[in-house]
């Protein structure tokens, strides 16, 4: 399952994050990498998400939610 199918409110946790180069980089960096767990908060335009990553939140679009693989715990 992908980030972008995860409905609001749920928990999950990154098990691969297919995202190569400078954002792939950044975006380890902002903590979404294997094992972290995550939870959408909202739902944006065109299947954004804004995700809770400990008391930390990132936006993500969608082509980027999609290369986020997640399990559920």
């Amino acid at each position: 399952m992908n980030l972008a199918l995860l409905p609001v409110g749920l928990d999950a946790v990154v098990a691969r994050v297919d995202v190569d180069g400078p954002l792939g980089a950044r975006l380890a960096e902002l903590g979404l990498r294997p094992g972290a767990r995550v939870r959408p908060t909202h739902a944006a335009a065109a299947g954004a998400r804004v995700v809770a990553l400990g008391a930390d939140r990132i936006a993500l679009d969608r082509a980027t939610c999609d290369r986020v693989q997640i399990t559920l715990p």
